[in-house]
């Protein structure tokens, strides 16, 4: 019964990332492929995700894992808005309610620590510290959302969401953040060597400009951890009884040169 399971589970996400999967360019800077690349030891990189073939079947919506907080670590932004660029986490019933966690100071080695309260009303309340490589601190934000479920935006050269994790709240509904999970693979994060990227552990890659310009998705990339997303219904019906194996699917593997 547990290997069923598993191969329904693998026959449902194979048909669910196919749908979601957005081509990747490798653009004129360094790659989002050599970015990720460069997280592994050498002898290590043929485990490094494919950009183009391994992309996580999310919605775009997250919630956080019952420890009540998670952490966001800048790996790197490529970017001629870099210095104003902004990312965080948005109300998926209200996008005007935002969240900001990174600003267009940060870089590399930045950490934002994304806490959630549940309040009285039914309502939760989201507090984002973020502090530098080196441990000083930028900011401490808060603000209340609708729902524990949450989305993250890009600001393109503003403190205000331009694009949103749900591909269908952007123009032509493109999808602007492309997600990673991890499943168990040994990494170099900020570094510190040796980290597991774990399966509620997701690198998060976005573009910054509209689609069929670069699409390189190198722009702002940033690693998640403790989150699970959240599938939309029609994404629940289609993998059914398959979702109780999907923790026993392992993530393919690029071939080694």
């Amino acid at each position: 019964m547990k290997l069923l399971k598993t191969l329904v589970a693998a026959a449902a996400l194979a048909v669910s990332a196919g749908a979601f999967a957005t081509p990747i360019s490798p653009g004129t800077e360094t790659s989002l492929q050599t970015i990720i690349n460069g997280l592994y030891k050498p002898a290590d990189v043929g485990n490094a995700p494919n950009v183009n073939t391994n992309q996580a079947s999310e919605s775009g919506v997250f919630k956080i894992e019952a420890s009540g907080g998670s952490y966001a670590t800048m790996i790197i932004e490529i970017a001629g808005l870099a210095s104003s660029n902004t990312m965080g986490i948005y109300d998926i019933n209200n996008p005007t309610k935002y969240l900001q966690m990174f600003a267009g100071a940060a870089t590399t080695g930045y950490r934002s620590q994304l806490e959630i309260f549940a309040l009285a009303d039914g309502f939760f309340k989201f507090v984002s510290t973020t502090k530098t490589a080196t441990g000083d601190l930028i900011s401490s934000l808060a603000q209340t959302f609708s729902s524990n479920s949450f989305g993250y935006y890009l600001g393109a050269g503003s403190p205000n969401p331009t694009y949103y994790s749900q591909a269908a709240k952007n123009a032509n509904q493109d999808d602007h953040m492309i997600a990673y999970q991890g499943d168990g693979d040994l990494i170099t994060l900020n570094g510190i060597k040796d980290v597991m990227w774990g399966s509620s552990s997701y690198i998060l890659a976005w573009e910054d400009q509209s689609l069929g310009n670069d699409s390189d998705y190198n722009d702002l990339v940033v690693y998640v951890e403790s989150v699970t997303p959240v599938p939309e219904p029609g994404s629940l019906a289609l993998l059914g009884l398959g979702l109780a194996g999907l923790a026993a699917v392992t993530r393919r593997k690029q071939k080694k040169a």
